[in-house]
C-alpha cells in the first residue's frame, strides 16, 4: 500500500513488491534463473514481452520492467524511511517481502490510468508458497495500524474480501485510510498459480468494490492464461 501522497515511481516500486507498507528493506539482489518442476521459465526480458503484448490495446498502459523497479527501490526505500509505523512490528513485518521478492522473483508492473497490475515470477512453486504464507500472516497480524510522515497520521484497517479467480491462492482487501478528515479506499487483489503470483490495485468506494473484484479477477484469469 501506497500513502496517498506517493508520487507514481514510489507507488509501482511499492506495488511490485506485493507489499502493504514498506520499512527499513535493504538493497535486493539479483533473482537466481533456476526452475524446477512445473514452474513457468520466463526470464525478466520475456516478461516484460509478454506483459507489452497483454496490454497492447491500451495506448495508456505503461510496463515497468524489473530492471527499472531494481533502479528506484534505493529512492523509495530512503522516502520510506521517514515513515513511523505503530505499532511498530507492522514496520517490520512488511519489510520482510520487500527483500524477498525481488530478491527471489522477476518483477514487472504495468501501471495503468488508474490502477496497477502487478507480476512476480519465482524460481519455483515452492519459493511462491512460502512468500504467500508470509504475506497472509502479515496481512492478518496488522489489519490495523498507523503511519506518520511529516508530522500527518493516517489510520489503516484491512477488510478481507471474498474473491475467486482460477489459480490456487486467491486474497482480496480493501484498504482504508483516513487523516480524522478524509477517508480513502484502495482494492488490494491477488492471486498464485505456480510458481507466478499476480497483484491488482486500484482505489475503489463501497458501491465498486464488488464490481471493481469481479473486474480484477477476470483480468488476473487472463493474463495467466496469457503467460501459459
Amino acid at each position: 500500500m501506497a500513502l496517498a501522497k506517493c508520487s507514481k515511481t514510489y507507488f509501482a516500486s511499492a506495488l511490485c513488491l506485493a507489499a502493504l507498507l514498506l520499512s527499513g528493506c535493504s538493497a535486493p539482489t539479483e533473482p537466481e534463473e533456476e526452475t524446477a518442476g512445473s514452474a513457468l521459465q520466463i526470464n525478466a526480458v520475456e516478461l516484460e514481452k509478454q506483459l507489452k503484448e497483454f496490454v497492447k490495446d491500451d495506448s495508456k498502459a505503461n510496463v515497468i520492467a524489473d530492471s527499472q523497479l531494481r533502479k528506484s527501490i534505493p529512492e523509495a526505500q530512503a522516502w520510506i524511511e521517514g515513515l513511523e509505523v505503530s505499532p511498530s512490528k507492522c514496520g517490520v513485518t512488511f519489510a520482510a517481502p520487500v527483500t524477498e521478492q525481488l530478491a527471489k522473483a522477476k518483477m514487472a508492473v504495468v501501471e495503468f490510468e488508474d490502477r496497477y497490475l502487478t507480476v512476480a515470477v519465482y524460481p519455483d512453486v515452492e519459493a511462491l508458497q512460502t512468500q504467500w504464507e508470509s504475506e497472509a500472516k502479515a496481512s492478518s497480524d496488522c489489519a490495523r495500524y498507523s503511519v506518520t510522515i511529516d508530522g500527518k497520521t493516517l489510520a489503516y484497517h484491512l477488510a478481507k474480501q471474498p474473491t475467486k479467480t482460477n489459480a490456487e491462492f486467491n486474497d482480496a482487501y480493501v484498504v482504508t485510510s483516513s487523516d480524522g478528515s478524509h477517508t480513502q479506499q484502495q482494492l488490494m487483489v491477488r492471486a498464485a498459480r505456480g510458481n507466478v503470483m499476480v497483484g491488482f490495485q486500484q482505489q475503489t468506494t463501497a458501491d465498486q468494490t464488488q464490481e471493481q473484484l469481479k473486474r480484477a479477477s477476470e483480468r488476473i484469469d487472463a493474463l495467466f492464461a496469457e503467460l501459459e
